[in-house]
């Protein structure tokens, strides 16, 4: 007779992939076997954040326990390295020394992240992984930094925040190297990236299905707009629009046909006369001219603005059947609004946006009409204005998961609820956990969203 503790490893490993966090250290105490079957799984990500930061050196890093069991690198595929502890405001140099020498040992790694300004420390680490397909980090370099960086080849993902001039400088000359793999690129907080710099790279990236270009002074709307000539296969598209541009639109755009997600974070809000920025119904037009199959929005406001009901129809109708995630960002909705995106968007699956608490039963009343929304999450914050916004009820959760029976999840103040249904019966349980810091940058696609060949 098959058993749990005599299945093979396969079998234990596929299993296993479902489950994540102290689930996995549960189970690997229960025999040899799922212990076995565990360790890959529970070694593939070392992450180390602020709470870990805070209580370190009482508790051993992930780091340190690679380093004493090396065989146990082998499985480590990615690592994220959000906080780093510090004696007198400078890093804790056994915890450095831990990282650099693990990083060493981990032929395997797929994919590092670091937003922190300590990056010139693992950069030759970096250069020896052939494995590597993605690279998030905080670009701050000197000339001879920026040398040992370029040395990195081979990715498909890369993402720059707050680049220096020596980077930049050198991204022309990186990009030749990047050209054969690399499919996405993120430049965040980039001050002197620029017009002229992008005309060079983007020529040299025929893959390239994802480009993102955020908070860069010197590239707006207009610049993007005249750049997507380079990039027709772009399936994710993200950039910053300045309300006092001295550009002009170009005359003649490139189409994108492929476009899956498009984010825009507009640098200004509306006048009151206005209902959304020009420039949002300009794009909306342009994608349902060019059939882009929009699977996601994400658009975003400085100040907070209620969106007029004429953008969100339009918006509605151009892309009411492909739309799978919505979000919006500082943009209050009308009931109609609401209601009519809820009917309209059959497809629709998670829905970002500000929720108020005194219209929770309004809300509840259009997203009945939703036919496969999963998640809501609440963008209001709590920090926003001088009068704190008092936090979601757990009977007001329960009321908007009784009224739209699919609805799972509802992320709101911090919290994640989620709803644990019973097939048959209408009744469930709420579960409740407190939010971590968030891993993705606001404006990245959704996954599954872009599609990879």
């Amino acid at each position: 007779m098959v058993s749990a503790d005599n299945l093979n490893l396969d079998c234990l490993e596929l299993i296993f992939a479902y489950l994540s966090g102290n689930d996995l250290v549960h189970v690997s105490l229960v025999s040899r076997s799922f212990l076995t079957a565990v360790v890959p799984r529970l070694y593939r990500t070392l992450s180390f954040g602020l709470q870990q930061a805070k209580r370190y050196p009482s508790i051993i890093s992930p780091f340190a326990a690679v380093l004493a069991h090396t065989h146990l690198a082998k499985h480590v595929r990615h690592i994220d390295l959000r906080a780093i502890p510090t004696v007198k405001f400078l890093p804790q140099p056994k915890f450095m020394d831990d990282c650099m020498r693990t990083l060493s040992l981990c032929k395997n790694l797929g994919s590092f992240t670091c937003t922190l300004d300590v990056m010139p420390s693992f950069l030759l680490c970096l250069q020896d992984k052939q494995a590597l397909q993605q690279l998030r980090i905080i670009a701050n370099f000197t000339s001879d930094q920026v040398t040992q960086v370029t040395k990195i080849s081979g990715l498909n993902a890369l993402t720059l925040d707050s680049a220096s001039w020596n980077v930049v400088d050198a991204l022309p000359r990186w990009s030749a190297t990047l050209g054969p793999t690399l499919t996405s690129l993120t430049l965040t907080s980039v001050q002197t990236l620029s017009l002229e710099i992008l005309d060079v790279v983007l020529p040299k990236l025929p893959k390239l299905n994802s480009l993102h270009v955020i908070n860069c002074p010197k590239i707006d709307q207009s610049v993007i707009l005249q750049l997507l000539v380079h990039t027709p296969a772009l399936q994710s598209l993200a950039f910053t629009s300045y309300e006092h541009s001295s550009r002009s639109t170009p005359a003649v755009i490139a189409p994108l046909p492929l476009l899956r997600h498009l984010a825009i974070d507009t640098q200004c809000a509306p006048t009151p006369g206005n209902s959304a920025p020009t420039l949002w119904t300009t794009t909306i037009n342009l994608t349902k001219m060019w059939s882009s199959p929009l699977k996601s929005l994400s658009l975003k406001l400085s100040d907070k603005v209620t969106l007029g009901d004429p953008f969100v129809k339009n918006l509605v109708e151009a892309h009411h059947a492909t739309l799978t995630h919505l979000s919006l960002r500082n943009c209050l909705l009308s009931k109609e609004s609401t209601t009519l995106i809820c009917k309209k968007c059959t497809e629709l699956e998670t829905l970002k946006l500000t929720l108020s608490v005194k219209d929770m039963y309004t809300f509840a009343d259009s997203l009945e009409h939703a036919k496969r929304v999963h998640t809501i999450t609440d963008l209001g914050d709590l920090h926003s204005s001088h009068t704190q916004r008092a936090p979601i009820p757990k009977n007001d959760i329960r009321m908007l998961m009784t009224t739209q029976p699919s609805l799972e999840k509802v992320v709101a103040d911090g919290r994640t609820w989620m709803a644990i249904r019973f097939p048959g019966r209408s009744i469930f349980d709420l579960e409740v956990k407190k939010n971590g810091p968030a891993l993705r940058h606001w404006f990245m696609p959704p996954a599954g969203v872009v599609q990879t060949t």
